[in-house]
């Protein structure tokens, strides 16, 4: 999320922030002191999903606080073991994969791909949207971060583009059941993950779907038709100029041979997860608050140079980290969401 972006709510950057302070504080006068966690730029993506009105984004943030205490989204990075990941990456494709040219993480999703008659063998729909919520709390709590940590010109990442291929999407593959599945997944984003989304390109979109869309934008507001771009077979120009070659898939006109479920990027780099629970230790030293959360731990030895100082384990990736402040960790997707 740009720091530019407040001038589309007709309000400046100080105006902004000067904004999220009084919401922090509304809130905090209502639920009691808020976890390390909960910090500026978090505030800041439910004031801008409720257009700055102060009153509509504390009732969004509270409502969310309870729903995570309800379904126990806190935990959820340690104490939910998706291990059947492999056959559901194989009967319902998705992931992140890479960066865009701006550094931002991508989000792929293949819907033409779906079969829940196999999913359902293997899995239950229940398990399938606990695995959803901790793939956004894995995103804006550890991969959008990892963006932030690593971008060479000390950028903040918190939003991502998402990349949704309608290849062999039709009547036979968009049945009810799928519909429901992910309208209830586009549902929790919408509620509890509000403005993790930068931009959607869909590709491979048929001729009937881009005629539906072509009706239906103009039933939306400006920003949410500014974030979404529907193109046809001949995307692959279009998609090279948000997204370097070595950061695609070959099917998508990259050369990263690695496949969607490997889910490469930052995030998989031991050093940089490393820097990202300094950066967290620094932000609970300095808030003087407990963490409301847990997170996994960090591999090996790139956790103990962590809490040692981070000095060896990865210089120049925890010098990049401390330039940004201790506070610049946190950020997200919506996994069939266009939010």
């Amino acid at each position: 999320m740009e720091d530019g972006d407040c001038a589309k709510w007709g309000v400046s950057s100080e105006q902004e922030w000067q904004l999220v302070q009084q919401l922090t504080d509304e809130i905090e006068l209502e639920a009691g002191p808020l976890a390390a966690e909960w910090d500026k730029y978090v505030m800041r993506r439910f004031l801008r999903a409720r257009k700055m009105n102060i009153l509509a984004a504390k009732q969004m943030f509270l409502e969310q606080l309870e729903w995570r205490k309800g379904v126990q989204v806190d935990t959820v990075l340690t104490d939910f073991h998706f291990d059947e990941r492999p056959a559901f990456s194989q009967f319902y494709p998705e992931g992140f994969y890479g960066t865009d040219r701006e550094g931002r993480p991508v989000y792929v999703q293949q819907p033409g791909k779906i079969d829940l008659d196999q999913l359902w063998k293997v899995t239950t729909q229940e398990r399938c949207i606990r695995y959803h919520l901790q793939q956004q709390e894995r995103y804006w709590r550890i991969i959008a971060p990892s963006c932030s940590v690593t971008d060479p010109r000390g950028r903040k990442h918190e939003q991502s583009l998402v990349l949704i291929d309608m290849e062999g999407v039709g009547v036979s593959t968009m049945t009810g059941e799928v519909r429901r599945l992910m309208g209830l997944i586009m549902q929790i984003d919408q509620d509890y993950f509000p403005e993790l989304m930068w931009k959607a390109v869909i590709v491979n979109a048929p001729m009937s779907f881009r005629a539906i869309w072509a009706l239906i934008k103009h039933f939306m507001d400006a920003c949410t038709q500014a974030k979404i771009e529907v193109l046809g077979t001949n995307f692959k120009e279009e998609l090279l100029r948000l997204v370097s070659p070595d950061q695609l898939m070959a099917c998508y006109g990259g050369s990263n041979p690695a496949p969607l479920s490997a889910e490469p990027g930052p995030w998989q780099d031991p050093a940089v997860l490393a820097a990202l629970e300094q950066q967290r230790q620094q932000r609970l030293a300095e808030c003087k608050r407990p963490s409301s959360m847990t997170f996994p731990p960090v591999p090996g030895g790139a956790r103990a140079a962590a809490v040692a100082g981070g000095g060896d384990a990865a210089p120049a990736v925890v010098e990049g980290a401390a330039a940004h402040g201790g506070d610049e960790v946190a950020g997200a997707p919506v996994a069939a969401a266009l939010t």
